[in-house]
């Protein structure tokens, strides 16, 4: 038994009552289960310098059998001590986010940990995206989509003219049959369907790009926590507006080119041999899927890239298709579960617009059929710029954290951005 002596800094025991000389048995023994300590009167008033056993310690009540013997001295007083012993359940925590000055850890400031992320993480972080910031990400990008998709359909009024003659031309050869009476419907209706294909498709084709990169910049700040206002947000794709449009339009270009020079090769070898030119169209076209794949995969990353770094376009470029060396089956992969996700959104959101659409066809109403085009590039390019854009955007920092260690700088950003 630990003596005073031993332990100054302990109070004294109280002194036990005297009888005869000599002390109670079991005195200096700690009492048994159930039992008072040796000379402690429950009916007494506690001393004022004495510990007050089996009173609730710090004001909160302990549940089950009183706790005697010797105090846990040295715990914590004042406000400190109100958070110790207390339930769990409905109070509040030193860490509960609803405490003053509460700053979250800096593992998860934003919608995503500051880690490799898991392919629920990107998505998660992609709706997260959408809440944390709707103002950018919803009504920016909406913004950009609608108008896209508004001049889409005026540019597309002459385009109409245009393929709606081409038809009637080419129906007129042909007209002469009974079978094609009803060719005069059907050439206005394709003439509507390809010139607004065709214009609306130029239009998104150009503001697509910023979309994304609306999405990419309200993303990367919602990454540390941080809510990015509509202007600056603009402010910041505008400086780089260019270059995503630029990026665009020379990935179409390739791809024209690309399919013209399999076109000339595929003509070459017909003329050389019918036989060698059949093996050569599906050798050219294995090629083409296969080269299209892995080049658009090692270039997915390039849109978030030139929107939220600062550096040249090539040089931008040449670093997005960097970080996709070693990880070209995971951002592949990522991307097609993604496409065929919002695909099978898409069908089930255009169904009733199909239906309207055919009731429009059966009237020859082009106007409303055409407006009905138009309402289908909303949805489903709104859809393409805020789920895929955002994941892609996220997949983009992710990779980076991956491969550069991101993560340690994003840390400090978020740490930085609390502080102020």
């Amino acid at each position: 038994m630990t003596t005073p002596e031993s332990a100054p800094d302990q109070p004294a025991q109280p002194t036990p009552p005297q009888s005869g000389g000599s002390q109670p048995a079991g005195w200096g023994e700690p009492p048994r289960y159930g039992q008072y300590a040796p000379g402690y009167d429950p009916a007494a008033p506690p001393a004022q310098d004495q510990p007050q056993y089996g009173t609730p310690q710090y004001g909160t009540p302990q549940y089950g059998t009183p706790q005697y013997g010797t105090p846990q001295y040295g715990a914590p007083q004042g406000e400190q001590a109100a958070q110790y012993g207390q339930s769990q359940y409905g109070q509040y925590s030193p860490y509960s986010s609803q405490v003053p000055g509460y700053r979250p850890p800096a593992d998860k400031p934003g919608i995503v940990p500051l880690r490799p992320l898991s392919l629920g993480e990107l998505y998660d972080g992609a709706f997260g995206a959408v809440r944390h910031n709707p103002g950018v990400t919803l009504g920016l990008t909406a913004i950009i989509v609608v108008v896209a998709v508004a001049i889409g359909t005026l540019v597309s009024i002459p385009l109409t003219t245009l393929f709606t003659d081409l038809f009637a031309d080419l129906f007129a050869e042909i007209g002469s049959d009974p079978a094609f009476d009803d060719l005069g419907f059907t050439q206005d209706v394709l003439g509507v369907t390809y010139g607004s294909l065709l214009g609306t498709s130029l239009l998104l084709m150009l503001a697509t790009p910023l979309a994304m990169g609306v999405m990419a910049v309200s993303v990367s700040d919602s990454v540390i926590g941080r809510k990015i206002s509509v202007s600056a947000a603009w402010r910041r794709v505008g400086k780089r507006a260019w270059f995503l449009i630029g990026f665009s339009l020379l990935s179409t270009v390739a791809v024209l080119v690309a399919y013209a020079v399999a076109v000339g090769i595929v003509a070459a070898l017909f003329v050389v041999d019918p036989t060698l030119g059949l093996i050569g169209l599906f050798l050219v076209l294995a090629a083409l899927v296969v080269v299209g794949v892995w080049v658009f995969t090692r270039l997915l990353l390039v849109p978030p890239a030139l929107a939220v770094e600062g550096g040249g376009f090539w040089t931008t470029v040449r670093r997005a298709w960097r970080l996709t060396r070693g990880t070209f089956w995971r951002v592949l992969g990522i991307y097609l579960l993604t496409s065929l996700i919002l695909g099978i959104i898409g069908q089930v959101v255009a169904f009733p617009i199909g239906m309207v659409m055919g009731l429009f066809m059966a009237t020859a109403n082009s106007a409303a059929l055409a407006a009905s085009y138009g309402i289908t590039y909303v949805i489903t390019g709104g859809m393409s710029v805020l789920f895929l854009g955002g994941v892609i955007a996220l997949l983009y920092i992710d990779t980076r954290m991956r491969r550069e260690g991101l993560d340690v700088q994003l840390q400090t950003a978020a740490a930085t951005a609390a502080d102020q």
